[in-house]
């Protein structure tokens, strides 16, 4: 029976020694675990998602293991941020994406984020602007979820119309040629109007257009007509004393006008007469109560088939004083006074005389 007795000491003391051996590794592993951090049984957590918090015991130390473990589900966009205090505590924040759209040249696009402000948005979407685009938002303002942002382009586009300025036609009127005769002496060119536009164009799509003003880009050349002025070729030697021109074959202006018998008459080369003037073509014999020496006039017949010109009164007869004549007509030659005879004219004053 002795060894029996043995034996179960022996096996109490073979157990007492495994149990010992038992706890000397636990120990062990415990202190490696405590080491390594992989046993933590003292680490509070504390989770903040979508402005709800609550504190968990957790002996892990990677955040995303224990989100896991908590069952949180992160999305794609979503952003965590995992810090640790003293006192084995942890502070685990998840912040939630949202989208804001940005629309801009006809297209809408969407942005996921956790924050920012708009800049931010329109770096993220590469989307610029000019500086004649309208944004509805401040760059600065911060973005929050289903934030629209939209972009106005405004385009200009400059462009300039050409009309043409039709010359003016100015006429000479010339005693030299008779009615119809027409010549000219300078040839009208038409002028250049520009006109500058500005047409407004928002989204790519025309809005309006802004005139932003004008010149004259070439200047109109007037066309200047030499014209016959007279209904036949003045025996006058006097052109125009007062600077008149004619229309039609009569004095633009003139003071009155007086209808009555004409005749001619001639004299030896460097007569003189009542006035004390030179007797010479274009100097006229009158009734000087009627019409005062130094009158200049124009003298045409009734018909327009004589023509006298342009003259000055300053002379006078007895034909004139007792009204056998309105006026007696200075011929060079006996052959020109019967080539004139007695005919009835219209006598323009155009300037009253002074004796």
């Amino acid at each position: 029976m002795k060894p029996q007795i043995v034996n179960a000491k022996m096996n109490k003391l073979l157990f007492r020694s495994k149990l010992v051996k038992l706890g000397i590794l636990s120990a062990i592993l415990v202190s490696l675990a405590l080491m390594t951090g992989s046993v933590d049984p003292g680490n509070s957590v504390h989770i903040t998602d979508e402005g709800q918090t609550r504190t968990i015991q957790t002996n892990e130390l990677d955040a995303y293991s224990i989100l896991r473990t908590e069952n949180y589900e992160l999305g794609v966009n979503d952003r965590v941020s995992y810090t640790r205090g003293t006192n084995n505590e942890g502070h685990i924040t998840i912040y939630r994406a949202f989208e804001v759209s940005v629309t801009a040249d006809g297209e809408t696009q969407s942005y996921a984020t956790v924050g920012g402000d708009v800049s931010d948005a329109l770096s993220a979407l590469d989307v610029s602007l000019d500086e004649d685009d309208i944004i509805d938002r401040e760059f600065s303002e911060e973005l929050f979820p289903d934030m629209e942002i939209n972009i106005t382009r405004y385009d200009y586009e400059d462009r300039q119309e050409e009309t043409e300025i039709e010359y003016d036609v100015e006429y000479v009127d010339t005693t030299e040629h008779t009615l119809g005769y027409e010549n000219v002496l300078v040839y009208g060119e038409n002028g250049v109007r520009t006109t500058y536009y500005r047409d407004t164009y928002i989204d790519g799509e025309y809005a309006d257009t802004e005139e932003l003003g004008e010149e004259i880009t070439k200047e109109p050349v007037t066309m200047v007509i030499e014209r016959g002025a007279v209904t036949a070729h003045p025996t006058s030697e006097i052109y125009s004393p007062s600077n008149t021109a004619l229309v039609n074959g009569i004095p633009a202006n003139y003071t009155r006008v007086l209808s009555g018998r004409s005749t001619a008459y001639t004299a030896y080369e460097g007569a003189g007469t009542a006035s004390g003037r030179r007797a010479q073509v274009g100097v006229v014999a009158v009734n000087p109560n009627v019409i005062p020496y130094g009158s200049e006039l124009y003298i045409v017949s009734q018909d327009g088939s004589l023509v006298y010109g342009y003259a000055v009164a300053g002379d006078t007869g007895s034909a004139l004083l007792n009204g056998h004549a309105l006026v007696d007509l200075y011929m060079n030659t006996y052959e020109d006074c019967c080539n004139w005879g007695a005919v009835y004219v219209d006598v323009y004053v155009l300037s009253e005389g002074n004796g």
